[in-house]
């Protein structure tokens, strides 16, 4: 079970009720313009930006290769991020692709963001009015609302298609690794 609690009148995220956990230790100065997306378990979860890393990139860098990234599930994205910037290490320079432009990002001073698996980013969806309103309360901005986002997860390995979603319904489909999307990063605790 989880509960919203609050902290010098801003709204923290999700907290399991039975953790121990101090929020001090948990939540360090609004882990520096970022916010909480989900919480899963006690002191697990992911982060995501307080604003939107791109309104429009391609997945890829223009290689047509599969880049092992198929994961889907949550906690994935990671993994998933550092196998396409491998796959893509001799193209086009990191931040002209979304996996590369999400782990760039270096919001609150922190340098491990990364593009969310599918999974990842279905929790965003159904967190977006707490991810939309500590975004506003932060000076960041909404998740767009019928935007496509790219996620970290392409088809089994696929050379040409990978996966995304639409934060206005939660639905994800497949698309072109060489169409464009919105990128929204995110981090691990």
């Amino acid at each position: 079970m989880y509960s919203l609690r609050s902290l010098n009148k801003r709204i923290l995220p999700l907290i399991p009720l039975e953790s121990k956990v101090k929020k001090r230790k948990l939540f360090p100065e609004f882990f520096k313009r970022s916010l909480l997306g989900y919480v899963a378990g006690e002191i697990h979860g992911l982060i995501a930006a307080v604003e939107d890393q791109s309104s429009g990139i391609q997945w890829d860098n223009g290689i047509s290769v599969s880049a092992g990234a198929a994961d889907q599930s949550i906690g994935a994205g990671s993994a998933n991020t550092d196998a396409i910037i491998l796959a893509h290490a001799q193209g086009a320079p990191e931040t002209s692709y979304a996996a590369g432009l999400a782990r760039d990002y270096n919001g609150g001073g922190y340098t491990d963001w990364f593009l969310p698996s599918r999974n990842d980013a279905y929790q965003m969806f159904i967190n977006k009015a707490l991810i939309n309103n500590t975004a506003a309360a932060n000076s960041g901005s909404d998740l767009t609302e019928d935007a496509y986002y790219w996620s970290s997860s392409e088809k089994n390995n696929n050379v040409t298609l990978a996966w995304y979603f639409e934060i206005s319904n939660g639905g994800s489909a497949l698309a072109s690794k060489g169409t464009t999307r919105f990128v929204r990063a995110v981090r691990a605790f």
